[in-house]
């Protein structure tokens, strides 16, 4: 996905940073493991530029977490997964 070049060139930086974590987002929202890992992606929710809160599940607990370009925080610990998604994977 291509965006609009930004007018402001103070801030290059910023643009390649925009840039990369459009990137990294795109990329975590298409890996799909055919194994069993300890640690997995359940869902994300963009929240507008550089946030999104996700569904991570590890050693079959649930946790919802909010991520911002510089920062991911613990919101919510969800409990176990249920039995039935754990099955299906």
């Amino acid at each position: 996905m291509i965006s609009a070049p930004v007018q402001d060139s103070s801030r290059p930086y910023e643009r390649v940073a925009a840039s990369l974590w459009a990137r990294i987002a795109a990329s975590f929202s298409k890996i799909r493991v055919t194994r069993r890992r300890a640690l997995r992606l359940c869902e994300t929710l963009s929240l507008g530029e550089k946030r999104l809160v996700a569904v991570v599940e590890f050693d079959n607990q649930r946790f919802l977490l909010a991520a911002t370009q510089q920062n991911i925080s613990l919101l919510q610990s969800l409990g176990p997964a249920k039995p039935e998604e754990n099955s299906a994977k």
